[in-house]
């Protein structure tokens, strides 16, 4: 534990975790072939940005973390089926979405962590930007409140799943920013579009925009 712990520190400095505020993300780390992204104005900050694993299966950073305040409503990503909600230790509340099958065959789930509050049971079908719960900073390895959110897809077959990957579902995690609705680097805010259930929009809710029974400030 105290390795993970270490590491989070450590890759929070080197990828100048804490942006700044709304519209903004902080950069790849260096050694990370980056995706170049585009934040709107009114979408809360990527405080720290994915990191794959190294070809030797050291750590890395599986997901994307968006800050903002405790409370903040965080939003299905793509509309599916809740398939956990739950509290655990290491990352608090957490919520698990199966968005079905993309063009390809491939299963397709979101994840969200460290939730102050939970708002989706399982078995639930949500739709894309339906309130699911609340930003927080739950779990041993939360030091600020933010959303860890991550981006799984069914590896193809045959394929082999490396190391330290969600080998035990059959899942591979993929940079978030690879898989917006309006393209790669393109954050997109939800605003009653739709799209492929394999294409996501901001799992935070964004200044100004709204879902199912919720409206931002």
């Amino acid at each position: 534990m105290r390795r993970v712990l270490s590491f989070v520190a450590m890759s929070a400095v080197l990828t100048g975790c804490l942006a700044r505020g709304p519209g903004t993300a902080v950069p790849y780390p260096p050694h990370v072939a980056a995706i170049p992204v585009t934040m709107p104005a009114t979408a809360p900050a990527i405080a720290q940005q994915f990191i794959p694993l190294t070809p030797t299966g050291q750590p890395g950073h599986m997901g994307i973390d968006v800050a903002d305040a405790t409370g903040t409503p965080v939003i299905a990503a793509a509309p599916g089926v809740v398939t956990i909600s739950l509290y655990e230790p290491a990352y608090g509340n957490r919520i698990v979405i199966d968005h079905g099958k993309d063009s390809t065959g491939r299963r397709v789930q979101t994840l969200y962590f460290h939730l102050a509050a939970r708002q989706a049971e399982v078995g639930q079908r949500v739709a894309r930007g339906a309130p699911i719960g609340t930003l927080g900073e739950t779990g041993l390895l939360s030091s600020y409140p933010h959303l860890h959110f991550e981006y799984h897809r069914e590896v193809e077959p045959g394929a082999r799943v490396r190391s330290g990957n969600n080998w035990w579902q059959g899942m591979v995690q993929e940079d978030p920013n690879g898989n917006w609705v309006d393209g790669p680097g393109r954050v997109t805010c939800y605003r009653g579009q739709s799209a492929p259930a394999d294409k996501i929009t901001y799992p935070v809710v964004c200044r100004g925009s709204s879902s199912p029974g919720l409206t931002a400030p």
